[in-house]
């Protein structure tokens, strides 16, 4: 049934929170009971909300705002310190998952469908930025060696689906145009975020410093324009929210804004979490064994590409394991 926006959002959080307080009951992942609430509610489950692109729209917003505290609390000498071993992993893995992903499925689908194996490869290689970081966020597992080795390694995963979306559409027949305007366009992003960090944002939030309410206003702004901005040259949103939460975590008001934001972003980021409930299928049993066949290669391929190389390198068993654990979970972009 259709509805307004603000009643399929009250149906959204009623039911999200009814089934969060179960699961805590259960024992069971608050992530996981948003997501059952979103295919209860969905148009595969009662019907209560069909147009889910309500949701969507407001969604998208606690996807940037999540994605901007999580680049609040990243310490760039930490993560630079473990640059080579983030850059050195995050190859094997990426091209090692590609390569994995477009043999076996190319092995197991027709002939004439390489083309397909390979998007289902880089699909596959891709984790879930959204569900991995706000794992480790509820954890505390951010500032830990294995959780900046894992959000380094999604970094790097954004920006090679960022450019290989670029590519695709003229995947047979490549071109080295498209791929060199999308990556000319991550260096436009990141240039004038750097500037603007370093010469507009320190004078205009000095000026607002005794108005605890302009900071955080100016914070979002600065969060919702890089996120636009970054929309704008055909980037993900949530690329350029990440970033603008990087690029101003030197900031002495900082903690200010990460504990105003807080409530704002968890509001949002059920709704996301709904949300992607909603797009879940009604399963059947073909659905279920390729479901099954294929979380099986997700799990084997991060432990065959990911483990490896951080254990010649040194980091030990826990260290090596953990960043594979964590990369287990499918990108939304895959979707794309």
């Amino acid at each position: 049934m259709e509805h307004g926006l603000v009643t399929d959002i009250a149906i959204c959080i009623i039911a999200a929170w009814i089934l969060a307080v179960l699961s805590q009951v259960a024992r069971q992942p608050v992530l996981l009971a948003y997501l059952v609430a979103g295919f209860v509610i969905g148009p595969h489950g009662f019907q209560w909300i069909t147009n889910a692109q309500n949701i969507e729209t407001i969604s998208g917003i606690g996807l940037s705002l999540l994605l901007f505290m999580i680049g609040l609390e990243i310490d760039l000498k930490k993560m630079l310190s473990a640059g080579r071993v983030i850059t050195l992993t995050a190859a094997a893995q990426i091209l090692g998952c590609v390569l994995l992903g477009w043999l076996v499925f190319d092995w197991i689908g027709p002939a004439e469908n390489r083309l397909e194996a390979l998007y289902l490869g880089v699909a596959a290689a891709m984790s879930s930025t959204v569900i991995i970081v706000k794992i480790l966020y509820d954890k505390r597992e951010l500032e830990t060696l294995a959780g900046r080795i894992t959000l380094g390694e999604l970094v790097l995963q954004d920006v090679f689906v960022i450019l290989f979306l670029a590519l695709q559409p003229n995947l047979k027949n490549p071109a080295l145009g498209p791929l060199t305007h999308a990556f000319g366009n991550v260096i436009l992003l990141l240039s004038v975020a750097f500037l603007a960090s370093r010469f507009v944002l320190p004078p205009v939030f000095r000026a607002v410093a005794r108005l605890p309410e302009l900071v955080l206003v100016g914070a979002l702004a600065w969060c919702l324009a890089l996120a636009g901005f970054a929309g704008w040259l055909g980037l993900s949103t949530a690329m350029g929210a990440l970033i603008a939460g990087v690029m101003v975590s030197t900031f002495p008001y900082t903690l200010d804004v990460v504990a105003k934001v807080t409530s704002i972003r968890d509001f949002f980021v059920t709704l996301f979490f709904v949300g992607l409930g909603m797009e879940i299928p009604v399963p059947t049993w073909n659905f279920i064994r390729w479901t099954i066949f294929f979380c099986l290669f997700l799990v084997g391929s991060r432990l065959l590409t990911v483990f490896p190389p951080l254990y010649f390198m040194r980091q030990g068993y826990r260290v090596s394991l953990l960043p594979a654990i964590n990369l287990c979970q499918m990108s939304e972009l895959s979707l794309v």
